[in-house]
């Protein structure tokens, strides 16, 4: 079956994907303390979260099993990154929670390389992530404070580039 985020505008999947955000975090982080642990949320939607060796070229990968859904991460990533990874995946699962059909269905590898980069899925994914772990309320209260990008970057455990495009995406 395909995905039917093919259809719709970038903007719209954005939008999509910060609205699901902001609804998981309402859910399983209702106390907003920062960071965000995307492992916990994972956990508590009732998605394992594993740490493997994946290989050179594998950030992260998603797969459906009949009893909901299985994430691996790639071991050798800094913190940062692996939580960003887990967010990603998380976004994957949530998009296709969305979907018709058994989850057992849903089966996503993300590749350090651009084999899918821009493509609908990962645009989803990669807003969700964004979105899960730099929540746009706190985000704009802290540079209202006056943190800069490295101390912002710090605060949400996430990498200075990965805050630098959520900015940028926000208009902030």
């Amino acid at each position: 079956m395909s995905s039917p985020l093919l259809k719709l505008p970038v903007n719209t999947i954005r939008q999509n994907a910060n609205e699901m955000a902001r609804e998981i975090l309402d859910e399983f982080w209702p106390e907003r303390f920062l960071p965000v642990d995307p492992v916990q949320i994972a956990r508590d939607m009732g998605v394992e979260v594993f740490s493997a060796e994946l290989g050179n070229d594998v950030f992260g990968l998603i797969y459906g099993t009949p009893g909901g859904a299985e994430i691996y991460i790639d071991r050798d990533q800094p913190p940062n990154r692996y939580r960003f990874s887990v967010a990603h995946e998380l976004g994957h699962y949530v998009e296709h929670s969305e979907r018709p059909g058994p989850a057992a269905e849903m089966d996503y590898v993300d590749r350090r390389s651009d084999e899918d980069r821009g493509s609908p899925e990962e645009v989803y994914a990669n807003q969700f992530a964004g979105a899960l772990l730099m929540p746009e309320k706190e985000l704009r209260a802290e540079r209202a404070r006056g943190l800069n990008d490295v101390q912002l970057a710090r605060l949400f455990g996430v990498s200075l580039s990965a805050l630098q495009y959520r900015l940028q995406l926000l208009g902030a």
